[in-house]
């Protein structure tokens, strides 16, 4: 790989200029042959003399060794990437200068391929995989973004998948040449300058503007939208041409790049383009948020993504019967890395139990078939049926969504001492779970109800509150003296019968339901009316 820090397994020919194969570095580490080369660096397999164990030694090129300012860099490299201590981030263990004066650190050596490599070879990488990776990814530079580390050219290259385990896509963040390390690397970063890999940039990367953790976030996104489409969301013939469409062009739906739009879930859709957002408050805001949403995705359940999306203007659109198919939606996507499944062990102990019930079960029976007369045999028979009926396993339980539908439509929606807001609201409920929701506005009676999983969708429509508003003066009677007739009027007001009051007008219908459906028998999914 032509990549400053990727590191494959396979060794490339040495070049003809390259002299340091076969040489043993401040005495310790020998050169075997060379694993690639980068704008910064060349990458070496060697092996420690003493411990016979395997490395790799990224020496700074001998054309920029003079060049204090990538000296700097190189040396920032080392220093970033042994600070932060996660197993997704290349271990860097010693560091040391060559007799001619360039640089050099030592690496764990990485027995693996690249990702670029594996998108290459794969087109599309499936769902459950892609996740596996991507949460990884999440991690390695949450740790990294703890340490006040931003890495600002993370892409396809800059990831190794090795085997670690029964896990043959163990993540590895490598080349840290760029990343901006607390404040202090600002003095390395001239202002304007644009730092990255055009297809990867964020686009206050791409307006040479600063950049915070929030520039990775955009990147990843931009990795699991290849890895979901087999394509990048931006391209063009030229590198100003693509940080133009970073900055102002809005990615294509994923849903309609792949061949099979199902293949893809809305949920995974909603992460990838809420990553993509062009303003940076938009994204999300951490790691380790990102990586929360991931595993609402891998278990088959709605992430937060999803609402956000389809709030914001310009819309993000899911099919009709996305919420109520989650089952179907966790089978697309999988339950987490490829492995095989393991039963729970309450249900592994009971089956156990039960063999062994059912063995003397089978012993008492045979023993009674033997010794009971012939005419009992069929009752024996139909009792020993009954013994030996294999115990239903109990369904699992999973967690639902129910979307909450307030009527007025702007009314405000509380889940517990939580503020939703206002309009429609997806609430997800656990198993045995009941949560509160209160739906309040201003001039109407608050109502609040209990939802339990057990509707998928919950309408709650308020009433006006008559009882705040001011009601007419009453006027009282002029006092007559006793006997004396009622006059023309009072007669007339007597046997007129009062004018019927207004009653205030429900509001509008909203939402896309007519107004002569009924609001209980709108069905919010289907967007029809039930009568």
């Amino acid at each position: 790989m032509n990549v400053s820090g990727t590191l494959p397994s396979q060794s490339v020919p040495a070049r003809p200029f390259d002299n340091f194969i076969g040489k043993t570095l401040d005495g310790r580490y020998l050169i075997e042959g060379l694993l690639g080369e980068g704008g910064m660096g060349v990458v070496y397999r060697g092996r420690h003399k003493l411990i016979e164990k395997r490395v790799a030694i990224k020496v700074l090129r001998g054309d920029l060794a003079a060049d204090g300012e990538m000296t700097e860099r190189f040396l920032n490299e080392a220093r970033a990437a042994s600070s932060i201590g996660n197993p997704h981030i290349v271990d860097i263990s010693d560091f040391g200068r060559l007799p001619e004066g360039a640089t050099y650190f030592v690496m764990e050596y990485l027995d693996g391929s690249s990702l670029s490599s594996q998108m290459a070879q794969a087109g599309v990488i499936p769902v459950p995989r892609l996740v596996h990776i991507a949460k990884q990814i999440g991690r390695g530079l949450a740790a990294a973004h703890a340490a006040g580390i931003v890495h600002r050219d993370l892409k396809p290259d800059n990831v190794m998948l090795v085997a670690r385990g029964e896990d043959r896509d163990f993540v590895k963040v490598l080349d840290f040449g760029i990343a901006k390390v607390g404040g202090d690397a600002n003095r390395l970063t001239r202002a304007g300058s644009v730092f990255g890999t055009p297809h990867y940039m964020s686009p206050e990367q791409a307006a040479g503007v600063p950049v915070d953790r929030r520039t990775d976030i955009y990147a990843l996104g931009v990795i699991l939208y290849e890895m979901a489409s087999g394509k990048v969301p931006f391209d063009a013939d030229n590198f100003m041409g693509i940080l133009t469409q970073h900055m102002y062009k809005s990615p294509a739906p994923i849903r309609t790049i792949v061949p099979l739009a199902q293949e893809i879930p809305p949920g995974l859709e909603a992460v990838v383009l809420k990553c993509l957002s062009k303003k940076v408050d938009l994204r999300y805001q951490s790691m380790e948020e990102l990586v929360a949403d991931l595993e609402k995705v891998e278990r088959g359940m709605v992430p937060d993504a999803v609402n956000e999306m389809m709030g914001r203007s310009g819309g993000f659109n899911v099919p009709a019967d996305y919420f109520r198919n989650s089952n179907r939606m966790a089978a697309a996507t999988g339950a987490g890395p490829v492995r095989p499944a393991k039963a729970p062990v309450f249900w592994v102990a009971m089956a156990s139990i039960s063999a062994v019930v059912l063995v003397i079960v089978g012993v008492v029976v045979a023993a009674s078939l033997r010794a009971a007369p012939k005419e009992h045999a069929g009752s024996a028979a139909s009792v020993a049926t009954v013994a030996i009926e294999a115990p239903s396993a109990e369904p699992a339980t999973t967690r639902k969504e129910v979307v909450v539908t307030p009527d007025p439509e702007d009314a405000v929606v509380w889940l517990e001492d939580q503020r939703l807001g206002t309009g429609e609201h997806v609430v997800t409920i656990g198993p045995n779970e009941k949560l509160s929701v209160k739906i309040e506005r201003a001039g109407y009676v608050t109502r609040t109800v209990t939802v339990d999983g057990s509707k998928r969708a919950v309408a709650v429509r308020l009433e006006q509150d008559v009882a705040k508003s001011t009601p007419p003066p009453v006027a009282k009677p002029a006092v007559k003296a006793a006997g004396s007739p009622p006059s023309a009027k009072t007669a007339a007001t007597a046997t007129t019968p009062p004018k019927a009051t207004n009653t205030p007008a429900a509001p509008a219908a909203t939402g896309g339901r007519p107004s002569n459906c009924a609001f209980e028998d709108w069905d919010p999914f289907e967007k029809k009316c039930k009568r």
